[in-house]
């Protein structure tokens, strides 16, 4: 039997997401509570521009996709419960966690009145130290249940690239499972191993290590792309130096890659720098300064 799956927040991971687990048949609830970005949906029109989104949202609609704006219904009656609102940046660089904050209370609520024992999912990137420190403890408080017992907590990043997110949804490189739950765990090993017939590697580990798997790998990635930066800058100031020669002539080592190595205006998208500001912010706040990745930014 496959797992029943809500969605809670229907941007550019959310979507894509819900409607590939559709694709796979899959009985998906997706939630928002933006009623003009539920109308269009709902018309297979996409609330923002992504590469086939409109063709799969069709399909998904057809098969087993609902849209709703009922977080009861998803609480009451779904196995899993994959949070996907947005965690915008504070002028700080710190990410601001109001949104998912304002979700799982909510979620809490109604998990006090149901017997159905979803597992929660933090799919929204979140810093280190979130879903165990202030997460869970918000969820505990308004359920009045407990982690194990009365619902399921897992972390379980996401690395979507904006204008590949479905093909990034459907073939992911890894998938990072960070949860204290064996059995919790197994469920979501279970559920990724009904999504991806493939080998992807999974990796299982507690959700601090998730969290800033997700950091580390967007990080280094605008690493890749500051470093061929300044050796663009050298190239410059050369006669006959030519940094896409060099950059494509590294990128065939294979402990480079070539991917992140074009030169260029700096790292863009709404992830990378993002990222990086709540990674260098979190960083000065357990005591670490990163003169490192400063420099990257």
């Amino acid at each position: 039997v496959l797992l029943k799956v809500a969605i809670i927040g229907l941007g550019f991971v959310g979507l894509s997401f819900a409607v590939v687990l559709s694709q796979k048949n899959f009985p998906v609830l997706g939630i928002d509570i933006d009623q003009g970005k539920i109308l269009k949906i709902k018309k297979n029109i996409a609330p923002f521009f992504e590469p086939k989104l409109n063709n799969y949202l069709r399909n998904a609609q057809k098969k087993s996709l609902q849209i709703s704006d009922d977080l009861d219904l998803a609480v009451r009656n779904c196995d899993l419960i994959f949070i996907t609102v947005s965690t915008p940046s504070l002028n700080s660089g710190a990410i601001d966690l109001k949104f998912i904050k304002t979700v799982i209370v909510s979620i809490g609520k109604i998990l006090e009145k149901t017997k159905n024992k979803p597992i929660i999912i933090i799919k929204s990137t979140v810093i280190p130290q979130s879903s165990l420190n202030i997460l869970l403890p918000l969820l505990e408080k308004y359920s009045k249940k407990s982690n194990g017992k009365g619902f399921g907590f897992i972390t379980n990043p996401e690395f979507l690239r904006e204008g590949s997110a479905i093909d990034d949804t459907i073939n992911p490189h890894i998938v990072v499972v960070g949860g204290s739950e064996k059995k919790h765990i197994k469920k979501m090993k279970k559920f990724y191993s009904m999504v991806y017939k493939k080998d992807i590697p999974i990796i299982i580990t507690n959700h601090l290590n998730a969290e800033l798997i997700k950091y580390a790998n967007n990080s280094f990635l605008a690493t890749k792309i500051s470093f061929i930066n300044q050796l663009a800058n050298i190239c410059q100031k050369l006669p006959n130096a030519n940094v896409d020669i060099i950059a494509n002539a590294i990128g065939l080592d294979p402990r480079i890659g070539n991917l992140f190595l074009n030169a260029g205006p700096g790292f863009g998208g709404s992830c990378l720098p993002k990222d990086l500001n709540a990674l260098i912010n979190f960083s000065s706040k357990i005591g670490y300064k990163n003169s490192f990745l400063t420099e990257v930014r």
